[in-house]
């Protein structure tokens, strides 16, 4: 596979973190990368080598605040891997991704109450993105990271829970000085114990959990035996990387795509409002009956091909 050889050389080519400007690739990112690649081909014990090297490299640690990681302030911290660059101001550089999070539509008011900005303009169109109930109760009591990445808000005078992990002081609507993270030294650890793991060396996957959860504010995990510890592992990736893109990776490869999506499509029909629609309408009757796994080729690109 060209991305394996890619980031084979990548890793070889690149400097550490520690010798790479900040906000460029490094060789733990490339290393983090092809791991994560081992990873969907289940190649647990090249998984678990790459991880151990990001993990000894003594290049990267976890801050102890678990908020500080997406503080515009606090961008390439000692925990970022590798992390999409954005300024804020009107060069073309900023983020928007806390409007893109907010439940809509919302009115003026309500857009100036959670973001703080002086002249705010109301939000139309729909807004989807609300944390669902399943991702709320996922968090256990005591989890300092629920805080962080969830909060509530109104939209046209109904209260609803939105993405706050990119809520931050800005200036200006939609212009925004928040970063993206691609991948994360808490991912590493979490990956470095289901890798763990999934070879029967759960003694030594359990330790890799605990950091993760330490920082977060809770008890070691109570989980035992293989089966346990993967469940438990899933979940502290729900929670510790919700919004940042992980989570439907994630079910894809470990194969629970349909089966989760699908019973989470049945119960969101014969539940609309716990999943904030409005009374009298409900999920289209066609919707999660065709999950699909793989993401579909660009128009673009199926164009420059003989064989579409």
């Amino acid at each position: 596979m060209q991305i394996i050889a890619d980031a084979q050389q990548a890793a070889t080519l690149l400097p550490p973190k520690s010798a790479q400007e900040a906000g460029r690739a490094t060789s733990g990112a490339a290393k983090t990368l092809l791991g994560n690649v081992y990873m969907v081909q289940k190649k647990w014990p090249e998984a678990e080598a790459l991880f151990k090297e990001v993990v000894n490299s003594g290049e990267y640690a976890l801050i102890s605040d678990y908020a500080a990681v997406f503080d515009p302030n606090n961008k390439n911290n000692s925990e970022s891997i590798m992390e999409v660059q954005y300024k804020e101001g009107t060069e073309g550089y900023a983020s928007d991704f806390i409007y893109q999070f907010l439940p809509q539509p919302m009115t003026a008011e309500e857009v100036g109450q959670v973001t703080g900005i002086a002249a705010p303009q109301a939000l139309g169109g729909e807004g989807g993105n609300a944390p669902t109930p399943d991702l709320i109760a996922a968090y256990e009591e005591g989890d300092e990271r629920m805080n962080t990445s969830i909060g509530h808000c109104t939209a046209e005078g109904v209260s609803f829970p939105y993405i706050k992990k990119y809520n931050h002081p800005h200036t200006n609507q939609g212009l925004t000085n928040d970063n993206f993270p691609v991948y994360r030294y808490a991912e590493v650890l979490l990956f470095l114990a289901e890798a763990l793991n999934e070879q029967g060396k759960t003694s030594e996957a359990l330790p890799y959990l605990n950091q993760v959860r330490t920082r977060a504010g809770l008890e070691n995990s109570t989980a035992s035996g293989q089966a346990e510890i993967r469940d438990a592992i899933a979940n502290e990736r729900r929670v510790e990387l919700a919004f940042e893109n992980k989570r439907w990776l994630d079910l894809v490869r470990t194969g629970k795509a349909v089966s989760v999506m699908t019973a989470y499509g049945a119960y969101l029909k014969a539940h609309p409002q716990e999943y904030y629609y409005p009374a009298g309408i409900i999920a289209p009757p066609a919707s999660f009956t065709t999950i699909k796994t793989l993401f579909e080729l660009p128009a673009s690109e199926a164009a420059l091909s003989p064989y579409f």
